[in-house]
């Protein structure tokens, strides 16, 4: 009985940064969609062949005319770059009917590729993982069960599925014109938070509290408050504080300790009128109530204030 092998598909990467090197990694170590790195394009050779080293696999170049055709092409540069290294990878002459080409910006879709298509008639996508490629030997451990968008002309996307799919990524459909909202949404969620979180260590030095305390205090309330809310799709149920049990008294003692600090009290305003909008659910504090804390949130973020 005669078998055939498979054979694996090509992929190179151009700017293979902490996502591009991390993700080029995870692809060519699962077996499931049998991979191979072909070649590494950053803007410096000591760059690429650092991803390269990293990687395990791959050959690191720094010229655009010493690429050679692969069937999957990876642009992760970063945004602003990548309308730009698609059309010099059409001008390069190595793309071909049927390759792939797709980028992992959250916020643009596959239609930055519009050239590609056009001029090669190859297919072209957008990943994008919800995961931070801060650390990239912390991804590769930690990638699998990331949720990924997945968008673009439907050979790529089904193509892109397996193999994200195959790196332990939960695939999801996501239509192309919705994605700066839906990106917008996760930022809010992970670099938003980071820098809420940021503001809320800040309170706390000034209210003489030194980080190792500030780590027990909040440690244990952001881990309880991120379970709540994971694990109750309805807000109204997880709201507590002084905005939902209409305490104005409390609202504005905090706001007179923030005095002097008008970006505190800009952020504490805003997201306090987010919290009255879910308290009106609730049913715990009266309309009147949730209108005194909504006039001294609306005063306090004032510009003059």
């Amino acid at each position: 009985m005669t078998t055939t092998a498979t054979v694996a598909l090509t992929l190179s990467c151009i700017g293979a940064g902490r996502l591009g090197s991390t993700l080029c990694r995870l692809f060519a170590e699962q077996a499931t969609q049998p991979l191979q790195i072909n070649q590494i394009l950053n803007n410096h050779l000591e760059s690429a062949t650092r991803a390269v080293q990293f990687i395990g696999s791959g050959e690191a170049t720094e010229s655009i005319q010493q690429l050679v055709p692969a069937d999957l092409w990876l642009i992760a540069t970063p945004d602003d770059a990548i309308a730009e290294a698609s059309r010099a990878l059409v001008d390069a002459g190595v793309l071909r009917a049927g390759d792939i080409v797709f980028h992992c910006s959250g916020v643009l879709g596959s239609e930055t590729l519009a050239n590609t298509v056009s001029t090669t008639d190859s297919y072209r996508a957008s990943v994008h993982p919800v995961h931070s490629f801060a650390d990239p030997m912390s991804s590769l451990s930690h990638f699998a069960g990331s949720s990924c968008a997945v968008e673009g002309d439907d050979q790529a996307c089904a193509r892109l599925g397996d193999l994200f799919s195959a790196i332990g990524g939960n695939c999801f459909a996501l239509q192309g014109g919705h994605k700066a909202l839906y990106h917008a949404a996760t930022v809010m969620a992970c670099n938003n938070l980071v820098a809420l979180l940021a503001t809320s260590k800040q309170m706390l030095a000034a209210a003489g509290i030194d980080d190792q305390l500030q780590a027990k205090i909040l440690a244990p309330l952001i881990r309880q408050t991120a379970e709540n809310t994971i694990n109750n799709p309805d807000p109204a149920t997880v709201l507590t504080g002084p905005v939902s049990r209409g305490d104005s008294h409390t609202v504005a003692a905090h706001l007179e300790a923030m005095a002097g600090r008008p970006q505190w009290q800009k952020i504490y305003s805003t997201l306090g009128e987010a919290a009255v909008d879910i308290a009106r659910q609730q049913g715990y504090a009266s309309d009147d109530e949730l209108e005194q804390i909504t006039a001294l949130l609306t005063a306090a973020s004032k510009p003059d204030h």
